[in-house]
C-alpha cells in the first residue's frame, strides 16, 4: 500500500491568499467604520451630537501642548463659526507656547473671531499660548496658573568638541556668509550673534505690539513685563494680564451670558475625525501623532483573530508597515 503524502502548503500562496482576504475584509471594516463614527463634527460630553439634535451649544476647543502648528485649531474654530448650533467658544489652553508663526496665525483668528469667545487658562498659558490670548477680548486665569513668559528666544548647540573628539570634520559650501549661520560644529562669530539678535528682537517687537492692543496697555506697561518672567493668575491680573480670576465653569458662564442663552450651558468638544481605508492601511495619524487607542485595539483584535481562524497563524502582536504591509508576530504553530 502506497504511503499517502501529506500535502504541502505553498508559503507565497499562503501569503497571497491571507492578503487578499485581510483586503476585502478592511473594505467592508472602512465602510463601516466610517459611518458608525462619522457624522457631525463636535461631541456632546461623551456623545457625539448628531444632526438631528437641536439647540444652542458652546464650543470648549483645547488648545494644549507646544504650539508647532496651526491647522488643527484654526479648523476647529472654522467649524465652530460655521455651525448655527454653537453660539460661543471657549479657547481652553494648557500649553507652554511654541513656534513663532503659527501662534500668530492663531492669535489673528481670534482676534478677527465673529462669535463670542473666551480664553480660559488651565496650568500653563505662556510664551505663544499668551501671545493667542492676548487676541481674546476677555481672558480667564485660575490662581495658580502659570501665565506671560512675553519674550523670543533662539537656541544653538556647538558640538565642535565632540566632532574633533570624535576625529569627524564638518564643512559646509555655502552662498553667503550668513548661510550656515548657526551650524553646530563651529562657534557662532560676533556678526552671526547680532544678526540673529536683532531676528529676535524684532519678533519682541511684534509680540509686544500684540499684547499692548490685545490686552490694552500702554508701551511702558508692556515693557515692564516683556523680560520672560512668568507669572501667576493672581499677578498676571495685577499686571493687567489676564482679566478675571476664574475656572472654566467661570469662563463658560460668562460667554454663555455673553451669548445670551438661557439656562444651564450645553458644552460641545471637536470630535475625533474619522479615518477610512487609505488612512487606516497606510498608517495615517491624527492631527496628535497616531491613532487613537480605540482604533488601534480594534485593529489588532480584528486581524490577530483573522489571521488565526484562516490561516492557522497564533498572533501575538501586529504591526502595520508603510506599505500597508500586516506583520503578524510569533510565526506558525
Amino acid at each position: 500500500m502506497s504511503e499517502i503524502k501529506k500535502r504541502s502548503i505553498n508559503p507565497l500562496a499562503l501569503v497571497l491568499g491571507l492578503s487578499a482576504v485581510l483586503f476585502g475584509f478592511f473594505l467592508i471594516f472602512s465602510f463601516v467604520y466610517f459611518f458608525v463614527k462619522g457624522g457631525d463634527n463636535w461631541k456632546e460630553g461623551d456623545k457625539q451630537k448628531m444632526f438631528s439634535d437641536k439647540g444652542e451649544y458652546v464650543a470648549v476647543i483645547e488648545l494644549k501642548g507646544v504650539i508647532m502648528d496651526s491647522k488643527k485649531i484654526l479648523r476647529n474654530l472654522k467649524d465652530a463659526d460655521e455651525d448655527k448650533e454653537i453660539k460661543a467658544v471657549v479657547l481652553r489652553m494648557n500649553s507652554p507656547g511654541g513656534a513663532v508663526a503659527p501662534s500668530q496665525e492663531i492669535y489673528e483668528a481670534v482676534k478677527k473671531y465673529k462669535k463670542p469667545l473666551v480664553v480660559s487658562m488651565d496650568s500653563v498659558a505662556a510664551s505663544g499660548a499668551f501671545y493667542v490670548a492676548s487676541g481674546a477680548k476677555k481672558v480667564f486665569a485660575n490662581a495658580g496658573t502659570l501665565t506671560g513668559s512675553i519674550g523670543v528666544i533662539m537656541e544653538f548647540m556647538n558640538l565642535k568638541k565632540l566632532y574633533d573628539w570624535a576625529k569627524v570634520e564638518r564643512f559646509s559650501v555655502k552662498t553667503g556668509k550668513f548661510k550656515d549661520s548657526g551650524a553646530d560644529y563651529r562657534e557662532l562669530l560676533p556678526e552671526e550673534k547680532e544678526y540673529f539678535q536683532g531676528l529676535v528682537m524684532d519678533t519682541l517687537m511684534q509680540f509686544k505690539a500684540a499684547v499692548g492692543e490685545g490686552r490694552k496697555m500702554t508701551p511702558d506697561e508692556v515693557t515692564a513685563v516683556a523680560d520672560g518672567r512668568v507669572f501667576t493668575g493672581v499677578q498676571a491680573k495685577k499686571l493687567k494680564l489676564v482679566d478675571e480670576i476664574g475656572t472654566l465653569d467661570d469662563a463658560v458662564d460668562y460667554i454663555a451670558k455673553e451669548a445670551k442663552l438661557k439656562g444651564k450651558p450645553k458644552l460641545v468638544y471637536p470630535a475625533k475625525k474619522s479615518r477610512g481605508l487609505q488612512d487606516l492601511i497606510l498608517g495615517a495619524k491624527d492631527d496628535e501623532g497616531g491613532f487613537e487607542e480605540e482604533e488601534k485595539s480594534l485593529i489588532d483584535q480584528v486581524v490577530t483573530k483573522l489571521a488565526d481562524r484562516i490561516t492557522g497563524v497564533k498572533a501575538s502582536g501586529v504591526e502595520v508597515l508603510p506599505a500597508g504591509i500586516y506583520v503578524i508576530w510569533n510565526g506558525y504553530r
